[in-house]
């Protein structure tokens, strides 16, 4: 499946998602406020920044200015949050507003580097041809983000994997034998609503995106593809191992869902190498840990990270 980094929106209805209102758009260096019916008192404002190219919106992020690159023109919208029942409770997190974070995007491919310089989030919508529902990600740190998805009941099919990514040498990856350790560790939570249909894993890329390695920590419905072809103890977990005839793609699916723990992922790749489905040659390129999402129950929900770490030689 692969990842796209880039996608665009249409920034009123951008905003709209992410205030939960109506939003005027404004020319560039100019601010506009969505005005706010008498009934609904205005409780906050947030504005939206974003870069123009070509007519598309991209880089979009909520009060921060990108540095929008040559050749694009800077944007910024201002909206109110409105108090009234239903607005911004169906349109964010339970218990936060878009302005506490300090990057949002609702992009189909949204992407932004965290503090740490080695971490990116995405919000992947990498499923287009099967139209996937509305998905926002926000996020302060690597180890703190949390996404509102919306995908249809009865869907069984991945249609997102919002995640924290890691990018090796550049993009360009290294050879499995450079590798000498990769160790991480997690914390998520997933919401409890009817019909839901997603894991949480890590997704292991190598050779650009033509071997995928996965690692299930907590599934809800979920079959990974391929067939079982051993079980491994790791970490203090029980691992069954599935792949697919061609070797190129392979899942570890945790024995027992965990929210949270560790887990050594060179072991798990070295076990790997022994059976011959990878070998030392084999680049890897990326490492992401997120939320394989196929069904939300055809409601909003949301999915959080609120520790995670990720620590190899080479770092990154």
């Amino acid at each position: 499946m692969s990842r796209h980094r880039y996608a665009c929106v249409a920034g009123a209805i951008l905003l709209a998602a992410l205030t939960g209102c109506d939003a005027a758009q404004t020319g560039a260096g100019s601010q506009g406020t969505s005005p706010v019916a008498a009934t609904s008192p205005a409780v906050s404002g947030v504005t939206v920044y974003g870069c123009i190219s070509g007519g598309q919106i991209i880089d979009v992020s909520v009060n921060k200015a990108p540095a929008c690159p040559a050749g694009t023109t800077r944007i910024h919208w201002t909206g109110q949050v409105s108090a009234a029942p239903g607005d911004a409770s169906t349109t964010q997190p339970p218990g936060t507003t878009p302005a506490s974070w300090a990057w949002c995007s609702s992009d189909r491919s949204g992407l932004q580097t965290m503090p740490d310089s080695r971490f990116d989030l995405f919000n992947n919508e990498w499923n287009t041809s099967a139209n996937p529902g509305p998905q926002t990600i926000c996020g302060n740190s690597e180890s703190n983000w949390e996404v509102t998805s919306n995908q249809r009941a009865g869907n069984t099919a991945v249609l997102t994997y919002p995640s924290v990514q890691v990018n090796y040498n550049g993009q360009n990856g290294y050879p499995l034998s450079r590798f000498s350790s990769m160790t991480s560790s997690w914390a998520e939570h997933m919401p409890s609503v009817s019909g839901l249909d997603a894991e949480a894993a890590y997704d292991i890329w190598l050779n650009g995106l033509n071997k995928e390695v996965m690692i299930w920590v907590d599934n809800h419905g979920q079959t990974p593809a391929g067939s079982k072809v051993a079980t491994y103890s790791v970490s203090g977990a029980t691992w069954d191992l599935y792949a697919t005839g061609d070797k190129r793609y392979m899942a570890f699916v945790r024995e027992g869902n965990a929210t949270s723990g560790s887990v050594d992922l060179f072991i798990l790749l070295k076990h790997l190498e022994s059976r011959d489905l990878l070998s030392s040659s084999d680049t890897l390129w990326q490492v992401n840990f997120g939320f394989e999402i196929c069904s939300t129950g055809g409601r909003q929900a949301s999915f959080s990270v609120t520790n995670y770490s990720l620590n190899s030689t080479p770092p990154s």
